[in-house]
């Protein structure tokens, strides 16, 4: 193919391909299985294994190898039984939206190169600080996921208790210190890690018996650092952990922080949008006076990968971080122009805002926040499933949408405390295995516990008794040769 231009029959003949294959693919999710039958790593490097194609082996090919090799392969996280990890499934508006973002394919950092995207991203970051009901100053950015908006709110807070940083490095720092939980993102800790504190900056604070930070115990641990020489740089509270979904007390916690002069950094990535969610907006009282916001919308919008947000209460804090002069660039002099470029470490970034808003325009939020609400009592009808049965325990509150639950046995089949840990991990290895029911595990406190996490509008009633049955068959078949037996 010397020609790399398509001809418009081409083009519409190679979409026509793509749209079939996307509606077969989500048509199909619910009836198929969720992971690829016998997979193993070393057969499907074999099978994807070729040289480069330097020669064109045409749209039908590639497509067809795409089709047999890498989507046959897939996990279909949009599944409805698909409870591992915070993934959900997207929307296909939202599919589309990527393509229309790639054809567009601007780089959304400086504003005479993608005029009309930085606005439409300006517009979807104040749609997200008011769904999420941040404080009405807020302003910031969107990014590939919590871990970079994370990252992005700890620098700023770095910026905030050390103004010179820039200049001077770290050499001359004081002692700065981060306070979070066991229960948060490890993206916590890399971010500490990769701004230069180190881990021994991290300072946990204990949790209380629904997992949350407890804010007498932060305040304690403040003030002792202080008397100590070391300086407190950044809180990090959760709306949604990763774990069990416990969401911290945001007005305690402001509280001590105000009280303190501590940064406040709200990770939720997960729990982010719960103000606008009826019956569950009081998990988010106090979130307005948090310092900085992580939201992920391709976790609780139904948009495909990647699509994160950091939000600061005084976004001044984002240029005072990040801008920086270069010759070849617009934005020196009078430029009135906004530049995503000042608020954050990327200078080439897609056009993330498209599928967030026209998944908004297509969907309506009203709906989608109404599938959230649902996934919530879904989870709860299954915790009470979990309660009422002999041979599971719920090991955590569900404030949202994830159940820590384990199999334990019944009668002269109950296992010894000891024995659970091995024999629960084995049981999510094999439930996923079988393909029909997709759980992670966890540690909570030194147990190995099951984790199932509901984000798929696609999930029902009728899926939430098959989980248990399907850990019950994976039981009778593994018989006497259960871990821990």
């Amino acid at each position: 193919m010397r020609n790399l231009e398509l001809s418009p029959e081409a083009i519409r003949e190679l979409g026509e391909q793509v749209t079939a294959f996307v509606t077969r693919y989500l048509s199909t999710l619910s009836t198929t299985r969720i992971t690829p039958e016998g997979l193993d790593a070393q057969a499907l490097q074999r099978l994807l294994d070729e040289p480069v194609p330097y020669q064109s082996q045409g749209v039908d090919r590639a497509l067809s190898d795409f089709e047999e090799k890498i989507a046959a392969n897939a996990v279909r996280i949009g599944h409805p039984r698909f409870f591992a990890w915070v993934r959900t499934s997207p929307l296909a508006g939202a599919v589309f939206a990527e393509a229309l973002a790639a054809a567009l394919n601007q780089s959304v950092a400086v504003w005479q190169g993608a005029p009309s995207a930085t606005e439409a991203e300006r517009l979807v970051v104040r749609w997200l600080r008011e769904i999420a009901g941040f404080a009405p100053t807020a302003d910031g950015l969107l990014t590939s996921g919590g871990s970079m908006a994370n990252f992005i709110a700890l620098l700023a807070a770095r910026q905030a208790a050390f103004p010179q940083v820039r200049q001077e490095g770290l050499r001359h720092a004081p002692d700065l210190t981060v306070y979070l939980t066991d229960q948060s993102h490890y993206s916590v800790i890399k971010a500490v890690e990769m701004i230069g504190l180190g881990r021994r900056a991290l300072h946990f604070v204990p949790t209380d018996e629904a997992f949350r930070m407890d804010p007498d115990a932060l305040r304690e641990a403040i003030r002792a650092d202080r008397h100590a020489g070391r300086q407190p740089m950044a809180v990090i509270a959760t709306l949604g952990t990763t774990n069990t979904g416990a969401c911290d007390d945001l007005v305690a916690l402001a509280q001590v922080c105000a009280e303190e002069g501590v940064w406040l950094h709200v990770d939720g990535a997960y729990g982010g949008i719960v103000a606008s969610i009826p019956g569950y907006a009081h998990l988010a009282r106090g979130l307005p006076l948090a310092d900085s916001l992580t939201i992920d919308p391709h976790k609780t919008l139904f948009v495909p990968f990647e699509a994160g947000a950091v939000l600061l209460r005084d976004p001044r804090w984002l240029p005072a971080t990040f801008r920086i002069s270069a010759d070849y660039l617009p934005g020196l002099g009078e430029d009135p122009h906004f530049h995503f470029r000042d608020y954050g470490p990327q200078l080439s970034r897609m056009f993330r805002a498209l599928k967030i808003y026209l998944t908004l325009k297509i969907y309506g939020f009203d709906a989608i926040r109404q599938a959230m609400a649902e996934t919530f009592r879904l989870a709860q009808r299954f915790a009470e499933m979990v309660k009422k049965a002999q041979d599971f325990e719920l090991l955590a509150p569900v404030p949202l949408g994830i159940v820590t639950f384990r199999y334990r046995g019944t009668g002269e089949q109950r296992l010894s405390r000891e024995a659970l840990n091995p024999l629960n991990a084995a049981l999510a290895r094999e439930v996923q295995k079988r393909g029909q029911v997709f759980l992670a595990s966890t540690r909570l406190r030194g147990q190995t516990v099951l984790r199932a996490a509901f984000l798929s509008y696609r999930t029902s009633e009728a899926d939430i008794p098959l989980v248990l049955e399907e850990i019950r068959t994976v039981v009778a078949a593994l018989g006497k040769s259960m871990p821990g037996t």
